[in-house]
């Protein structure tokens, strides 16, 4: 983020800390929304609407030219964090119904795409978008998460 928005946007790097803390700061009511709609809506639901809230946060930064903009879609950034991380364990652990092991997994998950993170960035970057085409990579990404869940729902349903 701060390489984007101190190269691409030409902002100062502080634009990324302020933006990144509003996320953060957002994701606490989004959590906890997210758990009060986790009794109406499934869980695989809730990932879905994080995996849209993504798709629209990614390809939406890509375009971003001033502070204004960026600030106003850290909520998109918050609801596809709170999605991931909070419902995203809830999923597992219906899914698996191993207590520890869907956890485990769940994190172990995540430090592998920790790990993938790199050549993602690599690839975005090596685009003519430079660093604004790292985000379209992870719009894609986002994108694909989304066809794989609703397969899943529907197999599901069967």
């Amino acid at each position: 983020m701060t390489l984007f928005i101190t190269g691409a946007v030409g902002l100062p790097g502080v634009w990324a800390g302020i933006a990144l803390g509003l996320a953060a700061v957002l994701e606490v009511p989004a959590l906890m929304m997210m758990g009060r709609l986790g009794a109406r809506f499934s869980s695989l639901a809730l990932v879905a609407t994080g995996c849209i809230a993504g798709v629209v946060y990614f390809i939406a930064v890509r375009f971003v030219t001033e502070p204004v903009l960026l600030l106003a879609l850290q909520p998109l950034n918050a609801w596809r964090v709170a999605a991931i991380a909070g419902m995203g364990i809830a999923l597992f652990q219906q899914m698996i119904r191993q207590p520890g092991l869907s956890t485990g997994l769940f994190l172990n998950s995540q430090r592998v795409g920790s790990v993938l993170a790199g050549p993602v960035i690599v690839l975005g970057a090596a685009t003519i978008l430079k660093e604004r085409g790292i985000f379209v990579v992870c719009a894609v990404l986002s994108a694909t998460a989304l066809v794989i869940i609703l397969a899943a729902r529907r197999r599901r349903a069967r």
